[in-house]
Order: structure tokens, then sequence, then C-alpha cells
């Protein structure tokens, strides 16, 4: 247990199953540069596409399998600053953009483990990513305010900031296959 954040006051329930999708949840669409059908047509056809599409995230769910279609994706090169030289390679970040069912899969489960994590008081008080209402500031203003009453105090005081965003692609690539089932997936985790 982190000695950032109060311990759970009871043993959190098992995160053994996805509580299936609603069609509510699956009708919002957003373009992807990997679906062929535009969103317009999408939402057209929503009243017959809405329930096909709720079918096939709930048996992902259900079943623990990601077909291999839906990891597929189209890459897209993105300059890091509009200022950057266009020439240079190194310039680019590459986006990926994965297909509609994807990214409604995606953010189901999303929804689930935060919903778990957070009825469960599983996360730190202070995580400030992809939390809402939590942005890099509060991070800041956090650590800001400590370090002032620690100085305050006369403790010594360590400020330590790491890049870490290259050792989290394995992470991200494991939140990924989540999607099989939850029990052995963290269990994979761990």
């Amino acid at each position: 247990m982190s000695p950032h954040s109060p311990a759970p006051s009871t043993t959190p329930s098992r995160f053994s199953t996805f509580k299936p999708a609603t069609e509510s949840e699956v009708s919002t669409f957003k373009q992807s540069d990997s679906d062929f059908i535009p969103t317009w047509l999408l939402k057209k056809c929503a009243s017959v596409l809405v329930p096909t599409i709720t079918n096939i995230v709930n048996l992902s769910l259900s079943s623990g399998e990601f077909h291999p279609t839906l990891k597929q994706s189209t890459i897209s090169p993105l300059r890091k600053k509009s200022n950057f030289d266009k020439d240079q390679l190194s310039n680019y970040r590459h986006i990926s953009n994965l297909s509609l069912v994807s990214k409604i899969i995606e953010r189901v489960v999303k929804f689930r483990l935060t919903e778990h994590l957070t009825s469960n008081r599983l996360l730190n008080p202070h995580q400030s990513a992809y939390i809402q209402h939590h942005f890099t500031e509060t991070a800041l203003s956090y650590i800001h305010d400590h370090l002032i009453n620690a100085i305050g105090s006369q403790k010594v005081s360590c400020l330590c900031l790491l890049d870490l965003s290259a050792a989290l692609i394995p992470l991200i690539t494991t939140y990924c296959s989540l999607v099989c089932h939850p029990d052995s997936a963290f269990r994979a985790l761990l």
C-alpha cells in the first residue's frame, strides 16, 4: 500500500468480470481514420448499428477475446510542434487511430476500471493523469505546497522529476490487453 494514500477501510471487492455495456454507452460516435464509414452515415444508421455494436462489445468483454482486426490501426505522423522542421523525422510523433469499435471497447473498459478503482478507494488521491478534473496543475500545486510546508518545518526536502514516458510503453500495451479476462490480466501485470 502506498504511504501517500489512505488504506481502504475494507478489503476491495474483486474485479473478475466486466459489467455488460449498455446501448447508451455505445451510442457516441466519433470519426476515426481507420473507419471507412463517415460519421454522418453512422449516426443516420444508429438505430440499426448501436444494438449490433453493443453486442460485439459485450461479446468481447465476456469472452475475453479482442479480435485481431480490432487491433489494427492507421498510423499518422504528427509534428510535435508547428515550428519544428518538417523534413526532420525526429520532429514527428506517431499517432495511432483505432477503429470505432476498438475505441468503444477501450472507453467501456476504462470506465469499468475507473469505476472499480474509485468505488474501492484504490486510486491515490494525488493521482493527476487520466482522472477527471485533475490536471498537471493539480499535481504541481500539491507538490509546491508539500515542499513549502516541509521547508517551513525545516525538514530536508528534495524533488526528483523523471520522464517515464518511454518506460510506460509496456504498461500501455498491457492495458490494451486487459480486454481479456480481468482476473488473469491483473495477475499478468503483477
